[in-house]
């Protein structure tokens, strides 16, 4: 009887279903899904918020120094479309391309200052002179398009074959600095199409300077010109320094005297 009972409990025991063995870092995995799932629904929600406006929200666009030419129209035109109610959502990229396709920025700076401030810094373009061709140069010799009621008057007049501004810009401003120092003003300056320069004084004097070494050409005329003022009878016309060991220079009828 003992027996017979032990072998029926032993039978039930081995009618038991067995156990399914646990999975290691179940509770780790679901633990780590549940915080990935917090997650995404904080990162939605800070979007969101962005979006809105109500996290760090744009108050104000700080332009560092006041710039000269450039109006503060012309600059919220350029940044409106890149601006946002948060000032984490502003195209800052964007926005500083918008401002360097002005015509007188040279180039802009955009950036975040916290908590809310948008700070724009802006380089204006230095004119140098009125291009022929239309336009202006700079004093890097890149020729740019601003407004007409923007140009500064006495402006001198450069002219030269279409990708010879920055090589026109350079000579002009040599020229400028040598016959500067000899109180001489230069208001014109052209390269021709057979690479020959030529150039005019504001007092209206012709510079022929020809095709080879025009900046040691006019050191040579800058040179000599004291002299040429104590000797003159009548008023400067016109002056070759194509010559190779000097020049010709022409003068006006002298003035009756009353």
């Amino acid at each position: 009887m003992t027996r017979a009972r032990g072998r029926d409990r032993l039978g039930a025991r081995q009618r038991r279903r067995p156990r399914l063995p646990a999975l290691p870092g179940l509770r780790g995995w679901l633990w780590g899904a549940a915080v990935a799932l917090v997650a995404v629904a904080g990162a939605g929600a800070a979007a969101k918020a962005v979006q809105q406006g109500r996290f760090l929200p744009l108050e104000r666009v700080a332009v560092t120094e006041p710039p000269e030419r450039v109006s503060g129209g012309r600059i919220r035109e350029a940044l409106a479309p890149h601006l946002h109610r948060s000032l984490l959502a502003v195209d800052v990229g964007g926005a500083r391309q918008a401002l360097e396709a002005l015509p007188w920025v040279a180039s802009a700076e955009v950036r975040r200052a916290w908590p809310g401030v948008l700070e724009v810094a802006l380089v204006e373009r230095q004119p140098l002179a009125r291009w022929a061709g239309g336009g202006l140069l700079d004093t890097s010799g890149k020729r740019f398009e601003p407004p007409a009621a923007t140009i500064p008057e006495g402006l001198a007049l450069l002219s030269g074959p279409a990708g010879s501004e920055r090589e026109v810009a350079g000579l002009f401003q040599d020229l400028r600095q040598r016959l500067g120092a000899q109180g001489l003003e230069v208001a014109a300056l052209r390269l021709s199409p057979r690479a020959s320069w030529h150039a005019e004084l504001a007092e209206g004097v012709e510079v022929a300077l020809g095709r080879q070494r025009p900046r040691e050409r006019a050191a040579r005329f800058a040179a000599v010109l004291p002299m040429l003022r104590q000797e003159e009878q009548a008023p400067l016309e016109r002056v070759d320094l194509r010559y190779p060991n000097g020049f010709a220079a022409a003068w006006g009828a002298a003035e009756e005297a009353d």
